[in-house]
């Protein structure tokens, strides 16, 4: 057993309630979990780490995240028309870009190394892609150290020329398969994967598949995630096949429940683009059955598209944790647009506050996990950790060091992130990864997307073609 205190300028605690502010304090954990949180510690102890000049925060939580698709349109998919699809780079099919061996490995630890410096501790990945092996995958994550919520991903449907075309039995071949996985692999590498269940889209899944869905997360006490209400495609889909709104028929499957995540849950009734139902009543139905939202801001405000808004859906009761999708995977950039976004669309500057997002990015997160032990700072709580430097531009003067974080900070802020009482970024260093090296293989992965696009159109069209340079290039 190893005790460890960590001395601290600030620490964000929790009381029990909230989070408050401890300043000068001490944080105590033996090997993965915390015993002592306060002003001082008399007691013993083999390790001590000097945190002067520095604030302790939970680790984040981040509920929503496809770690093997981060960089593949980066610098393609930004300024471009919702309706201009990137060949290859959707919806599995024979047009499929296939990457090399080597690339989905690259990109998974090019997103693990985002997550971990930006202090994220807690993951919910959502895939894992068929050109990734599945046990690949739940190795490669343990051996990084983030605490991961792991998937494989199934469905019954899909679109062909516009339209959904079922395959039942396809569906139920792919969640054995799935269950297959969590049977082996959840509560590996020290407890830290674990699994949640997957079926991928509302308007992709039958619903005898979600219903079988509902049964296993009871069955087997696991999270499951659906991506809900995420495109206007989808809501109108369902209200045509079975003239409900998506959460209406979800709700009448029985499939929200505290277990329940939607991922995105932005087109409801009252969205401007939606317009059907000012009251919204999708909201009262998720509070209600206790389901969550993960909320992912940056990658629909990319393309002009905003949940409206966070503070209505909390007001109305809804939990709502943070994601960050594909790219980039960096949580304090996804708690500062959370909260900028929804002062834009409220047109009101306390809406969305920074509380607010620190809140969804830790307990809210955790709360959706069933984890009262994670996103927050006390006694019986694992030594999920990080340490903001508090003595750089960004962060100084400090008044309010929770406001200076969403808004002001970046993830080289973050010098050190411990999860389950490891070290796994020291001086701003992610242990065991080397930045520039993920960064070349980034390129030769994104070269290798770029000279496939025009074998995947049948025009043969470039992606300079589908998506022209900033600015021309200097011949």
């Amino acid at each position: 057993m190893t005790v460890t205190r960590i001395d601290a300028s600030i620490i964000v605690a929790y009381d029990g309630t909230s989070h408050v502010i401890l300043r000068d304090g001490a944080i105590v954990y033996e090997d993965n979990r915390i015993v002592n949180v306060g002003k001082s510690y008399s007691g013993q102890v083999d390790e001590k780490l000097d945190a002067q000049g520095k604030m302790v925060i939970p680790g984040f939580v981040d509920l929503h995240a496809h770690i093997t698709q981060s960089p593949l349109s980066q610098g393609m998919k930004e300024d471009m028309p919702r309706h201009v699809p990137i060949p290859g780079s959707g919806t599995p099919s024979p047009n499929r870009w296939v990457p090399e061996p080597w690339m989905p490995e690259a990109m998974a630890k090019s997103s693990v190394y985002e997550l971990l410096k930006s202090g994220v501790t807690t993951l919910v990945e959502l895939g894992a892609p068929d050109w990734l092996g599945y046990p690949e995958t739940v190795e490669l994550l343990g051996g990084l150290g983030i605490r991961t919520y792991i998937s494989a991903g199934y469905r019954s449907a899909g679109y062909q020329d516009g339209r959904l075309v079922h395959d039942l039995e396809a569906g139920y071949k792919q969640l054995d398969n799935s269950i297959g996985h969590l049977r082996r692999h959840e509560g590996s590498h020290d407890g830290r994967v674990k699994f949640i269940l997957y079926p991928r889209t509302v308007d992709f899944c039958l619903p005898e598949l979600f219903e079988r869905s509902v049964e296993l997360s009871g069955e087997l006490d696991v999270p499951m995630q659906t991506h809900a209400a995420q495109s206007i495609r989808e809501y109108r889909t369902i209200k045509e096949e079975y003239g409900k709104t998506p959460i209406e028929f979800l709700y009448d499957l029985g499939a929200l429940t505290p277990r329940t995540i939607l991922g995105h849950c932005i087109f409801i009734t009252s969205h401007r683009l939606i317009n059907e139902d000012p009251q919204a009543q999708e909201l009262d139905i998720i509070a209600k059955t206790g389901a969550t939202v993960a909320h992912c801001p940056w990658v629909f405000a990319r393309v002009g598209r905003a949940l409206e808004s966070y503070p209505k859906y909390r007001d109305r009761g809804v939990n709502i944790g943070l994601g960050t999708d594909i790219f980039p995977q960096n949580m304090i950039a996804e708690m500062r647009w959370g909260a900028v976004l929804s002062k834009v669309v409220d047109v009101d500057s306390v809406a969305g506050t920074a509380p607010d997002m620190f809140n969804s990015a830790t307990l809210y997160g955790a709360n959706a996990l069933g984890r009262q032990d994670l996103g927050r700072i006390c006694e019986g709580a694992l030594a999920d950790l990080v340490v903001v430097d508090l003595e750089t531009i960004r962060m100084s003067p400090v008044r309010d060091p929770i406001r200076n974080l969403v808004y002001g900070a970046t993830d080289q802020d973050v010098d050190t992130v411990i999860v389950d009482g490891r070290t796994v970024v020291e001086h701003g260093e992610v242990v065991g990864l080397d930045e520039h090296e993920l960064a070349r293989d980034l390129q030769r992965i994104g070269d290798h997307f770029v000279d496939a696009v025009p074998k995947r159109n049948r025009e043969g069209k470039t992606a300079e073609d589908i998506s022209p340079f900033s600015f021309p290039v200097w011949e």
